[in-house]
């Protein structure tokens, strides 16, 4: 009977907390650079004769716009500037520090983490139709067992040593790096 009181207290306080860690993730965040890359939006630089893709230094410019009811699902939106539309938050959930939602209309998996009060990093964004899992294999698919465009049969490389070649579009991105949003003033 008197381990009840004592009981109830904590499980009262670890609720308060898990609510109150929950409401604190509401709210608008951005990047550091969202405001520049906003105003540069308005004002555009003049077109240059180089060609190139211009206007981008210092990594993906991004806006939160969330709320979060009492159960820890979250709803609101994702603004990627330079990069319409604006996404919706369509099914998040809050577990621990932890973040994740997937956004439409592209169906993105967002994962995030609270740093602390003031700051949430992007760890991972996974883009649907992406990657392994999705549809038939090319010989399932009516391939017909033909030798791919350009290789020998079997799969094998061109060059009919076996050695991996480079495959993909040779960006040489690398891993994701973090994105740091901060809350807005």
């Amino acid at each position: 009977m008197r381990y009840r009181v004592p009981l109830f207290t904590t499980a009262l306080l670890a609720a308060s907390a898990t609510v109150y860690g929950q409401a604190s993730i509401s709210g608008k965040w951005q990047t550091d650079n969202a405001p520049a890359a906003l105003e540069a939006q308005k004002n555009p630089p003049p077109a240059t004769d180089g060609g190139g893709r211009g206007g981008r230094g210092g990594g993906q410019a991004i806006m939160l716009d969330l709320q979060v009811d009492a159960s820890g699902k979250i709803s609101g939106t994702v603004t990627e500037i330079g990069n319409p539309p604006v996404l919706n938050i369509e099914t998040g959930s809050v577990t621990g520090k932890s973040i994740t939602w997937v956004t439409q209309p592209r169906g993105v998996t967002w994962n995030l983490e609270m740093t602390d009060d003031n700051t949430l990093t992007l760890t991972g964004r996974v883009f649907a139709g992406r990657g392994a899992g999705k549809g038939p294999a090319p010989e399932a698919a009516g391939g017909g067992g033909a030798a791919p465009a350009g290789g020998a049969a079997g799969g094998a490389p061109a060059g009919g040593d076996g050695a991996p070649r480079g495959g993909g579009r040779g960006f040489g991105r690398g891993p994701q790096q973090p994105i740091v949003l901060h809350r807005a003033k």
